[in-house]
């Protein structure tokens, strides 16, 4: 599926999880540890990003995060870069530290931030890998029961939602955090709409339509098979031919156009489409680059390919994506 571009807007929480490369450990010992929180304190501050809360497991992280008129990206960009970078001269390794791109998912923040902080903190206790939350040096509960914000961990706004008088709102947390043990894993906070959403069907409806078009667009329901009929019609050619063996320029092309709308419109892989046009990966995926720079530089050429996609979408239903962060 394509890569679709990172949501933002004044205001946006993101529960942010990034896992080691092939889910190797991150940390090692105490010092990385309190290496990342240290990079993670100045990034948030640098980008001005709103921490609510972290949980740093030995091989993946957890961020619950608002972001104002910076994007996620550059702050998230800046962090696991310097990390990277100090894990790697610390060990003598080279090469990606995180596994690919990190999950960001868009939360809404009245039904879930006082929900997800909670999870997050319990996150070591559902690992076993402490029996109290407290017990765990490596998250911002136990600055939330010191009552004041710290280490950029914006405490006292969530405290407050409890009590005015910080002693009684830090027993509410704490009593509210401690009744969450007895729930377990919560699939619920993994489980978004369209790889990206957080919350009910009106909540993504009205992030929807704050944001452009051509950002929110939803997969419709497609097939290879479609995309390459219309493909065939839009240049007046058999599709026998699209599938033929022959390595025709127009025909190449062809196939590159199939495998790009399909991965634009109907969210399909550029394996799956590989596998349907019985052509090899490597070859379709450099050919999708080409045609987008060709595209970019040929006006007309990305006008036909448009108004084929309008054509395509036209009277088809969007579907919903359930993926796991």
């Amino acid at each position: 599926m394509a890569r679709k571009p990172r949501i933002h807007f004044p205001g946006a929480l993101f529960h942010v999880i990034t896992r080691g490369n092939q889910r190797q450990a991150i940390f090692k010992e105490p010092q990385d540890f309190r290496r990342f929180q240290e990079f993670l304190d100045k990034a948030q501050k640098q980008w001005g990003v709103r921490l609510y809360a972290y949980a740093l497991m030995p091989n993946h992280v957890h961020l619950l995060l608002q972001v104002h008129h910076s994007p996620l990206s550059k702050m998230m960009q800046t962090l696991l870069h310097r990390y990277t970078h100090y894990y790697n001269k610390r060990y003598r390794k080279v090469g990606h530290l995180f596994q690919g791109r990190y999950k960001a998912i868009l939360c809404d923040r009245d039904e879930y931030l006082a929900e997800l902080i909670r999870y997050i903190h319990l996150n070591p206790v559902r690992a076993q890998l402490v029996k109290t939350p407290q017990a765990y040096s490596w998250s911002s509960h136990r600055i939330y029961l010191g009552g004041t914000d710290g280490g950029g961990v914006a405490v006292e706004e969530i405290l407050a939602r409890w009590s005015k008088q910080r002693k009684q709102a830090v027993k509410s947390y704490e009593r509210f955090v401690a009744d969450g043990i007895s729930q377990g894993h919560m699939e619920k906070y993994y489980e978004v709409k369209k790889q990206r959403y957080l919350g009910e069907e009106e909540f993504v409806e009205r992030i929807e339509e704050q944001l452009s078009e051509a950002e929110t667009e939803a997969p419709v329901r497609i097939t290879m098979s479609e995309i390459v009929g219309e493909v065939a019609r839009g240049w007046d050619m058999a599709v026998s031919e699209i599938h033929s063996k022959g390595r025709g320029r127009l025909e190449a092309m062809l196939r590159v156009l199939a495998a790009y709308v399909g991965r634009e419109i109907g969210g399909m892989t550029l394996t799956k489409a590989a596998g349907y046009l019985r052509r090899d990966l490597a070859t379709l995926s450099i050919g999708v680059r080409k045609l987008e720079q060709k595209m970019k530089e040929d006006p007309k050429l990305r006008q036909r390919v448009e108004g084929l996609i309008e054509k395509l979408k036209q009277g088809r239903k969007k579907q919903y994506q359930i993926s796991k962060a």
